[in-house]
């Protein structure tokens, strides 16, 4: 349980003071015409605004349009280069086929037999010296 919360007591003899304000309202003369209702303050033409409005979303429009013309023309020309790469791979892999074959030791021997080449029945190797040894 909580105690109750303490009360201050005030003198009752003490005068409350009163608050005067700090300024008296100016005195107005008084209207000889009514007051006129509020009019809102004409800025400019809306046909103007409106034809701002339709150049802006025009602009807009154009602007959305090419750069998706620009996107599905980079998309063509990406799938076009993709097709390349491809027959350029498979043309590579054919070319590598092809020099493997040519370059076969047994191919060469044939090659050679049928020109009338044959191998030397001695030989001979020579040794050079290499370039960092003098001559004695």
């Amino acid at each position: 349980m909580s105690a109750p919360a303490r009360t201050l007591e005030v003198p009752a003899s003490l005068p409350i003071p009163r608050v005067r304000p700090s300024r008296t309202p100016a005195a107005r003369p008084p209207r000889a015409t009514p007051p006129r209702p509020h009019r809102r303050a004409r800025r400019g033409s809306p046909f103007a605004f409106w034809i701002l409005v339709a150049v802006v979303a025009g602009i807009l429009i154009i602007g959305i349009a090419s750069l998706s013309a620009l996107l599905v023309q980079s998309s063509f020309q990406g799938d076009d280069l993709r097709t390349q790469l491809t027959s350029l791979e498979q043309q590579h892999e054919v070319l590598r086929e092809q020099v493997a074959a040519e370059s076969s030791p047994q191919r060469i021997m044939e090659w050679a037999r049928v020109r009338g080449m044959q191998m030397p029945e001695r030989v001979v190797i020579l040794h050079l010296p290499a370039a960092d040894e003098a001559p004695a």
